[in-house]
């Protein structure tokens, strides 16, 4: 029923649903979803999925009607995406952290007729309920809720859904995976079976998942929640669902569910090393995560000697990857968790199988090798566009390719390099400065644990780079060392005007800097928050 390189046979032609069915054929008694309170094996999340998609049915809920997510990072948001795809229903997580009118307005462009919520999440909801007329189709997780008239485990619905006339098929849409907004509104990318079982695929060979391993992702519930357990669905191995920012929490997980596998950004597992009592050279006084095999890393630029000190310090894999919401996950690596997989340092990585790139310049010709120029790429699992966004679906979505606005470059052996985002480069004094040159640097100084280069004005010089800084415990680092840092090995243009200490670079749910959030902060030179 595997294939020799541990994925399911015939992955790539299931939906969702056939997938999870296949794996309580063939693993029904072997551990598939860890959690903090119940642990499911294949077998029974099966039946809890057929649970779950009876009462959708049972409230009137239909193929292609599209069923909103408004829950925290628990057991049912797996079991309810997979008891939506069941039925032919679409899946849309609701960002809860976005202003109300943003909440309203996912739910008038997904065209959303249902929601599953979570009590916590009450005073939201009475904010939208004008938008969702039927309160049978606001289902809460546990128990009778305020604003609806069902919930998970109501009496009287059936144990299995009724899907009598319905023919599944792998290149419907199931799921609106929405961006997260780091350019404007968040767009809901149009994605079907198809889309994510050729992700999970690409990057279960790509980069050595195994059917042995426990995984725990660590981003948030509304960002790419496939990413929870999508590998699992072609491979059988269990994962973990945790509900917690806390490396205090997670090091104590991983030593509890012995997990082999994490995904999260950078500055996390630098957390994590404080909290194992790991941060210098030793052994672990804290909780034992010598069970963790890869630490796959995104979101942020990862220099090598940062990568080597986190597998001295973890005794682990480390594993940049390079993703995007359009792609339905990783598409390129740097490494992997295979002894014989290809890396480089400082490159972003190599294109995962399964995927094609090329790098072309404003006019849309193909660059020469070595040359910067806009990353654009294509395969099975990159989704057609975005629901109800016409406007952005033809300006990134074309002739097969699509546009991510990231500026790269590729080197004579495949690797490739991430210059800067399109948007977001300076010109100072009328010369181009990527901010990610500036980032790299600074990152290299011992006291820097996390940094963000943005723009800023000056009265004289006009656009200038502003650096937003935190440094590791007891650091005596101050900007006027961190520019002489910098001053020696840059350009002077290129030495950020402005240098200020804050406690943490904010980030956004999903582990993405904030830079909305610098950027509407005032400069002021003098903030040292340590």
């Amino acid at each position: 029923m595997f294939r020799s390189d541990g994925v399911l046979r015939d992955a790539e032609s299931m939906t969702l649903g056939e997938a999870l069915r296949r794996l309580a054929e063939v693993r029904g008694d072997s551990t598939a979803l860890l959690s903090a309170d119940q642990n499911l094996t294949w077998a029974e999340l099966d039946v809890a999925v057929d649970g779950f998609a009876a009462l959708l049915k049972e409230v009137g809920v239909q193929a292609g009607d599209v069923v909103g997510f408004m829950v925290t990072k628990r057991p049912e948001v797996v079991v309810g995406f997979l008891a939506c795809v069941r039925i032919g229903a679409i899946m849309a997580p609701i960002n809860f952290k976005l202003h109300p009118d943003h909440i309203r307005d996912q739910l008038c462009t997904a065209g959303i007729q249902a929601v599953v919520v979570e009590s916590c999440f009450n005073h939201i909801l009475k904010g939208v309920l004008l938008e969702l007329p039927d309160p049978r189709k606001i289902i809460y997780v546990e128990g009778p809720g305020r604003h609806g008239s069902s919930w998970v485990g109501m009496p009287g619905v059936a144990s299995a859904p009724s899907l009598e006339g319905f023919a599944p098929d792998i290149d419907t849409p199931c799921y609106y995976n929405y961006t997260s907004g780091t350019t404007g509104r968040p767009k809901g990318a149009i994605t079907t079976h198809r889309n994510i079982m050729e992700n999970a695929i690409s990057t279960v060979t790509g980069l050595g998942f195994r059917d042995d391993d426990v995984f725990l992702g660590m981003f948030s519930v509304f960002a790419h929640p496939h990413e929870l357990f999508h590998r699992s669905l072609v491979t059988g191995a269990p994962f973990l669902i945790l509900d917690t920012l806390s490396p205090r929490v997670v090091v104590q997980a991983v030593d509890r569910f012995r997990v082999t596998w994490m995904m999260a950004v950078p500055s996390f597992y630098e957390m994590m090393l404080d909290h194992a009592g790991m941060a210098s050279e030793g052994t672990p006084t804290v909780a034992d995560i010598s069970s963790l095999r890869v630490l796959e890393s995104g979101g942020a630029y990862v220099g090598a000697e940062t990568l080597a000190r986190m597998e001295r310090l973890f005794g682990a894999r480390f594993l940049p990857v390079w993703g995007c919401t359009e792609a339905t996950g990783v598409a390129l690596a740097n490494g992997g968790g295979l002894p014989n997989a290809r890396r480089k340092p400082g490159a972003t990585g190599c294109v995962v199988d399964g995927y094609e790139v090329k790098v072309v310049d404003e006019r849309g010709r193909e660059t020469a090798p070595g040359e910067a120029g806009e990353m654009v790429i294509r395969g099975p699992a990159m989704v057609s566009g975005y629901i109800n966004n016409t406007e952005e679906t033809e300006a990134l979505f074309r002739d097969d390719w699509y546009y991510t606005r990231d500026l790269v470059r590729i080197d004579e052996d495949g690797f490739i390099f991430f210059v800067g985002r399109r948007s977001e480069m300076l010109k100072i004094g009328g010369i181009r400065v990527y901010p990610l040159e500036i980032e790299k640097v600074l990152k290299e100084h011992p006291e820097v644990r996390d940094v963000v280069v943005v723009r800023a004005e000056e009265r004289v010089r006009g656009e200038v780079a502003r650096a937003i800084v935190s440094t590791v415990s007891g650091s005596t680092l101050n900007a006027r060392s961190a520019q002489q840092y910098c001053r020696d090995r840059l350009a002077v243009y290129k030495v950020p005007r402005f240098v200020e200490f804050w406690a943490e670079v904010p980030k956004m749910p999903n582990g993405k800097i904030d830079k909305r959030t610098i950027l509407d902060t005032p400069v002021d030179p003098k903030r040292d928050e340590r």
